[in-house]
């Protein structure tokens, strides 16, 4: 039998879906959503899987990772030391090599309206940078550019951004005070391309990056490091050899008292292929918002089908409804001559015109929130919505508007006239059970998602909201610039001393890296206090902070004292690092010297320094004022103070825009990726939580169609509207049990897996799951309360007319 579709089948189909307007309209939107949700959660896809794509020899490349085993939190790290790839070189294990060192920096563009800050993150690179991932020049010279210390290489779109126009040969940008001119700009490559292309300066001497002033110091210094090996050696290989360069070149050097009795190696090197950088494991578990997870992406893309899945099965419901109220209308028409072939074209033209709207009304849908979901997920996601991805959106729509009618016209098509016209339904039982299964994955589905996304949210929100120890409501953190010179400055120095005095500042402090933020770790190596002289050492992460940093935060001793305003010689512990260094409780160790002369003069309150995910540590205070950290507390509204010191900070650092944020924002942002996580969940789960109240409201509608006879015989033997009412909505309570028995065990498994990760949880308990359960039960009855309420008004003369 031949189906292709004719022009009179679309123009009939359209007058046919013109005059009811209600049912189109639910079709066409309910299609659209799905296929807006699904086409933003395939760029996400897409982004992940096609990572470094855009890089030629990604392949061949391997970019070099490390974890310094020395630190309380050893991570790993997509870094490497400097002098690694001449000792490769060296010893003929790569071929090439390459190396970047970015830094976060405020910079000035003078325009002829007048000066305008920017925040820049330029990346430090080798000569041959470019053309070691062979990325093409667009005006000028890169290469001639990077082998200048004053040059700036940037891509087209870093121009637009930096000076407003793509043509910025010659623009001058200025840096820490000194201006750098740009003398080519490169091509612009995906945003899921690792390397950093958008700002390039050659290597030279600068403040804010000055070349390492030894060589143990430059085996110290962390900079990107990107090889391509010699044919037959492959990635084990190359990083055990690696790893054993650097234990002998820099591990070896280190004093015996930093180094006896601890894990070996003391660095561990590792190296992955450029283009599998993205999926690494060990990167992902230190960094989960650059990184990403195989398994969640695979995640994403099942749930974008599942998406589309409960979309079509929600249509299909919804036309098979139709179809069994218009089976007079197929009769007469059968009756008339029109063949099965005839019917089942004009079903399949309804189906193709409902999916080419809902294919434009998802493409606008899908252009309005691209950024959004961008900002959601946190990815830059532009480059995945790309020509081809609207052509797929395209050919998606319009596959999804025809399968989905298959169903409905093959009703059509096999109704015997005879069986229509003497009131029977076209539709057999086997498919009001299908739509009834259908029914019940969309409830399981809505309420995994909708548990899922609450137990995420709980827990994040319950960590950034956890007491770290002090009172961060009135505090802020500020920054100051690498501008001004390491390790102190007469700027720095009376920045804060004027800082200080401002009425709207109670007391400001500093202290080597803030509360909550795990940017730089200091290590100690403590010798122990033995009577019989033997030596045995501790590593303590140490704090160096102001003398009244204790005094800002409001803190009061746990035994002993603090530092104070006046100088104080000695050390302060956290509990954890007195009992760590071998006193029998954290009083006994005031007084004690440790590490032959520091004295101990008290125990100070616990502070949270790190994320819930990481166990808290021994800590160790030394006072110390010049650092780059302040914390200020401030009384008043924390904007208006703001003010103030953006003011004051536009005085001492003219050349940087303010780096201040609160200090509750600095605890927050450890869980913005579990933030974004719970939304983008919540997006799904409200997603399907929506076809599904969709499915519930056809199948109540379908089912008093169905059972409308049955309901006036009740009506006629004395049930009252209370019974008919409790009659229909037992159908649907059904579906809902029984989704719930799919969704809640899953939901919870999922939800332990993800609260492992952390070392203490939330007290949510089995609230995820109860509230999830009931808040797809209250929409699913808003959903079919309409039904419901037709049901119980239903008059019995018109409903067995209608029969």
């Amino acid at each position: 039998m031949k189906l292709p579709l004719k022009p009179n089948d679309v123009r009939l189909a359209w007058r046919l879906l013109s005059k009811e307007p209600v049912y189109s309209g639910v079709a066409i939107l309910g299609l659209a959503v799905a296929l807006a949700a699904c086409f933003l959660l395939a760029g996400l896809v897409r982004h992940a899987w096609t990572y470094n794509d855009a890089l030629a020899e990604a392949g061949r490349i391997v970019t070099v990772k490390e974890r310094r085993n020395l630190f309380p939190r050893a991570d790993w790290g997509e870094s490497a030391p400097g002098p690694l790839a001449a000792a490769a070189l060296r010893q003929g294990l790569i071929e090439a090599a390459t190396s970047a060192r970015s830094v976060d920096l405020g910079a000035r563009v003078d325009t002829p309206g007048g000066k305008r800050f920017v925040q820049i993150r330029p990346s430090v690179v080798d000569p041959n940078y470019l053309a070691f991932f062979g990325v093409p020049t667009l005006a000028g010279d890169a290469a001639a550019a990077l082998a200048r210390p004053d040059a700036l290489v940037v891509s087209r779109a870093e121009a637009l951004r930096l000076f407003g126009t793509a043509d910025a040969m010659g623009k001058v940008l200025t840096i820490a005070g000194l201006p750098y001119v740009v003398r080519a700009i490169v091509a612009d490559l995906p945003e899921n391309t690792s390397p950093d292309l958008r700002l390039l300066l050659g290597k030279g001497v600068r403040d804010w990056d000055k070349p390492p002033a030894s060589d143990q110091q430059a085996w110290f210094r962390r900079v990107g490091l990107y090889l391509k090996p010699v044919p037959g050696i492959g990635t084990e290989r190359l990083g055990a050899a690696l790893e054993g360069i650097v234990a002998a070149e820099r591990d070896a050097r280190l004093p015996p008292g930093l180094t006896e009795g601890k894990v070996h190696p003391l660095t561990s090197i590792a190296v992955t292929p450029l283009a599998d950088v993205f999926f690494d494991p060990d990167l992902h578990a230190s960094d989960g918002e650059r990184y990403g997870n195989p398994a969640a992406i695979a995640g994403l893309a099942l749930l974008a089908l599942l998406i589309l899945l409960l979309a079509i099965s929600n249509y299909v419901n919804l036309a098979a409804v139709r179809t069994a109220a218009r089976r007079r209308e197929i009769a007469v028409r059968k009756t008339l001559g029109i063949s099965g072939a005839g019917l089942a074209r004009q079903f399949l033209a309804e189906s193709l015109l409902v999916g080419a709207s809902s294919t434009l009304v998802a493409a606008v849908l899908a252009w309005l929130t691209i950024p959004l979901f961008c900002e959601l997920v946190g990815r830059p996601l532009a480059s995945s919505y790309d020509l081809m991805a609207w052509l797929g959106l395209a050919l998606a729509g319009l596959a999804t508007g025809l399968l989905s009618g298959i169903y409905p016209a093959w009703l059509a098509a096999r109704v015997p006239a005879s069986a229509a016209l003497g009131g029977r339904a076209g539709e057999t039982m086997q498919g009001y059970r299908m739509r009834r299964v259908l029914t019940v994955a969309q409830f399981a589905a809505a309420i995994g998602l909708v548990a899922a996304s609450l137990a995420v949210w709980w827990q994040a929100r319950y960590a950034s909201e956890l007491d770290p120890g002090f009172d961060p409501t009135q505090q802020l953190v500020l920054t100051l610039p690498l501008e001004a010179g390491k390790p102190w400055s007469s700027a720095m120095h009376a920045f804060r001393t004027e800082l200080a005095r401002l009425p709207v500042v109670e007391g400001a402090t500093a202290i080597s890296e803030a509360i909550g933020r795990d940017g730089m770790q200091i290590i100690r190596s403590v010798a122990l206090p033995h009577a019989d002289g033997a030596q045995e050492r501790v590593l303590i992460e140490a704090k160096e902070v102001g003398a009244n940093f204790f005094d800002v935060l409001g803190l009061r001793p746990v035994a002993g004292k603090l530092f104070s305003r006046e100088k104080e010689q000695g050390v302060v512990l956290n509990a954890r690092a007195a009992l760590a260094l071998g006193f029998a409780s954290p009083e006994a160790a005031v007084g004690q010297l440790v590490d032959g002369d520091l004295r101990v003069i008290g125990i100070a309150p616990e502070l949270r320094y790190t994320s819930l995910r990481d166990k808290p540590g021994p800590i160790m205070y030394t006072a110390s004022e010049e650092q780059a950290v302040l914390v200020a507390r401030v009384r008043g509204p924390v904007a208006a103070a703001r003010a103030d010191i953006d003011a004051l900070w536009a005085r001492h650092f003219p050349n940087d825009a303010p780096d201040i944020e609160t200090a509750a924002s600095v605890f927050a942002r450890n869980y913005r990726d579990d933030m974004r996580q719970a939304r983008l969940l919540a997006l799904a789960g409200t997603v399907a939580m929506a076809l599904a109240s969709f499915g519930i409201y056809v199948l109540s509608s379908y089912t008093v169609r169905r059972r409308a006879r049955e309901i006036v015989l009740r009506k006629l033997h004395g049930a009252t509207p209370r019974h008919i009412g409790l009659l229909v909505a037992r159908e649907w309570l059904l579906l809902l049990v029984l989704g719930a028995a799919l969704a809640l065990a899953p939901a919870w498994l999922w939800s332990e897996r993800y609260l492992s990760g952390f070392v203490e949880r939330a007290p949510m308990g089995s609230w995820p799951l109860v509230l999830a359960f009931g808040l797809v039960a209250a929409v699913a009855l808003l959903a079919c309360a309409r039904q419901v309420l037709l049901a119980m008004r239903m008059a019995p003369a018109l409903a067995l007319r209608e029969q």
